[in-house]
Order: structure tokens, then sequence, then C-alpha cells
């Protein structure tokens, strides 16, 4: 299970809108296992550039700055997330023979444009990745409001 606070989702969303038709895409950061606690996310350029309309490269960058000020803490990069344009919240088989890390969560938002032709995220899944086997694993994602 995936657990984020409603403010870093919507982030994610904004994110993902302002990419568009591009894809867009970030690190998550939090702690757990089996039980993963998203506590922020960081997002990132996507640095592929003849297929960015349905494929992403992560900007490596962004992910050794975040490691670097992780280091030693409690936190770790605990997954990425990219978004679909006009596709789906389900992952690719490009994602999938690309998820390098499989005990990374990949949250997915698939984003279109809405009735005034503004792109809106609209469904997010996660999933476990895991390119040696080929497989996708449907992670329950759980949403909880921000304290005050």
């Amino acid at each position: 299970m995936i657990v984020f606070g409603s403010a870093d989702l919507a982030a994610i969303a904004k994110a993902a809108e302002a990419a568009f038709p591009a894809e867009g895409c970030g690190l998550l950061i939090g702690r757990g296992r089996r039980i993963v606690r998203v506590s922020r996310v960081i997002p990132a350029d996507n640095l592929e550039r003849e297929r960015h309309l349905d494929r992403f490269e992560l900007d490596p960058a962004a992910r050794f700055a975040a490691e670097r000020t992780l280091r030693g803490g409690p936190e770790r990069i605990v997954g990425h997330w990219h978004s679909h344009p006009n596709g789906s919240a389900d992952p690719s088989a490009e994602d999938i023979a690309r998820a390098y890390e499989p005990e990374l969560i990949w949250l997915i938002v698939a984003v279109a444009p809405g009735p005034d032709g503004r792109p809106q995220a609209g469904l997010r899944l996660a999933h476990r990745l895991d390119a040696t086997t080929g497989s996708a694993r449907p992670e329950k994602l759980r949403v909880f409001p921000d304290a005050p």
C-alpha cells in the first residue's frame, strides 16, 4: 500500500497537467517498504526529447540531488511518478521494460483535455513494476487530508 497526503497528489496532478501533452515525471520521497508513506514529491524534468509524448526519462540530476539530501536520514526515494497523456493510468509495456527497481512504487497519472480543452489529471494508479519478470502488480493507494 502507498499512502499520500492530498496536497502531494494535488502537486503531482498540477505538474502532470503542466507537462501535457508530454509526459511529466518526478520522485516520491518517504518511508516504509510494505506500507509506503510518501512525505513529499519532487518534480523532475523529462529529458526524453524524441518520444516525450509517450515516454519519459527522469533527469538523473534530480535523483542525485535527492539522494544527496536524503543520505543518512530516515527517508529515501520510495518511487517515481509519471503521467500518461491521453492514456490510461496503467503501466505500458515500455514502463515495465524500463522498470529497473521493482521495490519502488510507480504512480501513473492519466491526463487528458477537459471539457474546456485544458489538460486535466484524472485517474491515478500505483504499481510495482518488474522488468525481469515483465509484470506489474497494482498497489493500493490511500489518500489522507493534510493536517491544517
